[in-house]
């Protein structure tokens, strides 16, 4: 197995990797290929949330770098729920609401487990795991994934209407649009 790349805080914070890459400790790690079912939900989800922003007083955010310790690990969910107002900069260095991690086919565990607990050892009330190829939801929460299907998430300004099972129902309507019969 080859060694990690090794760069300084600033170089990653000053530079553009494709595809983007996380910064752990000084270490880039490699964020698992999206497929077209991961491509498709992002943009299931979009909508999704769109609706519901400024009457909650929040932006939904896609493959954004997100700061665990300040210069030292950087994540990059699939998804954040940020508060109003957003922080300056390229980083977002306030706390999510939630983060939506979409799986990938050669996600490993426990590297997703590694970013779960990051994201709730910095305060996210909501982990949501989602997967695509299987159509099954998962709210990580006291260190295990626990199989969900979700209606809401409790927001600090209000319930958000986050019905998994219909994002699921509209995601295979997407796969299966221009199939023959």
């Amino acid at each position: 197995m080859p060694n990690a790349p090794v760069v300084s805080v600033d170089e990653y914070l000053n530079s553009s990797y494709r595809p983007d890459m996380e910064f752990v400790d000084g270490v880039l790690v490699e964020r698992g290929e999206a497929t077209i079912a991961h491509g498709l939900l992002q943009t299931v989800l979009i909508p999704c949330f769109r609706r519901y922003e400024k009457t909650l007083r929040f932006r939904s955010l896609p493959n954004v770098r997100t700061q665990i310790v300040e210069r030292a690990r950087y994540r990059i969910p699939d998804f954040l729920l940020c508060p109003l107002p957003l922080p300056g900069g390229k980083v977002v260095t306030s706390v999510p609401w939630a983060v939506i991690e979409i799986l990938s086919p050669d996600d490993k565990t426990s590297e997703q487990l590694g970013r779960f607990r990051d994201y709730k050892r910095i305060g996210v009330r909501h982990v949501v795991v989602l997967d695509p190829e299987q159509l099954v939801a998962f709210r990580f929460d006291n260190g295990s994934l626990l199989e969900t299907q979700f209606n809401s998430l409790d927001l600090p300004t209000g319930p958000l209407p986050f019905d998994s099972t219909a994002l699921f129902q509209q995601l295979v309507e997407e796969l299966n649009e221009g199939r023959a019969e």
